[in-house]
């Protein structure tokens, strides 16, 4: 008699969402201060992916491995993918807090998402020169913005040529196959701005189902 052929268990499917659903999440998600987030509309995030590609396709990085993170915290690579995008911003401080939300990556896409280990370390220095400016820019990890599993963040510092630097602080998570990436910047200190998003990534995982 034939042994029968142990079948493969198959993987759960992530949820297929659409853009409008992703919306919906965003418009639930509060802030550090307990404010809901201004969900930008579509037409405008697609407007606005278009105009900092072609931005990010001008400029020169160096170590010329590093374009892709250099452009990660300014627009995730979303064709044939969802995404919703929503903002906070404290009028106190000038404190500017956003959210985007992206389902359909491939796994490849999810897999540096989860694991950005290896790239943050190759790129934790970097130059970028556009229109002949040549901004410095380092990358170091932080620890504690989340409590949500395999969530990672980065700090990213800009030094522009006029002296002034400029600051962010980058988290992300992927959260039933939807990719969560929260970027914040101004405030009071990088605290406060790990804070921030760390309450965004948070907020945004409890209502992904």
């Amino acid at each position: 008699m034939a042994t029968p052929t142990p079948t493969a268990t198959p993987k759960p499917t992530a949820k297929a969402y659409t853009a409008d659903e992703l919306a919906a999440i965003v418009g639930q998600v509060r802030d550090a201060a307990d404010r809901r987030l201004s969900v930008l509309p579509s037409g405008d995030i697609t407007t606005t992916l278009q105009k900092t590609k072609a931005m990010i396709a001008s400029i020169d990085v160096k170590p010329a491995e590093c374009k892709e993170l250099a452009a990660a915290s300014t627009v995730p690579s979303v064709d044939s993918a969802t995404m919703a995008v929503g903002m906070s911003t404290d009028a106190g401080t000038g404190a500017v807090t956003a959210l985007s939300l992206v389902a359909g990556l491939d796994q490849g896409f999810l897999a540096k998402v989860a694991d950005p280990s290896g790239q943050l370390a190759k790129c934790s220095a970097m130059t970028m020169t556009a229109s002949g400016m040549e901004i410095a820019v380092t990358v170091k990890p932080v620890q504690g913005v989340s409590g949500l599993p395999g969530a990672v963040a980065y700090r990213t510092d800009s030094k522009l040529p006029d002296g002034r630097t400029q600051s962010t602080v980058t988290a992300q998570a992927v959260q039933q196959g939807v990719v969560l990436s929260s970027v914040a910047s101004g405030g009071e200190s990088e605290a406060d701005a790990v804070r921030r998003a760390g309450a965004l990534l948070d907020s945004a995982a409890a209502l992904i189902k």
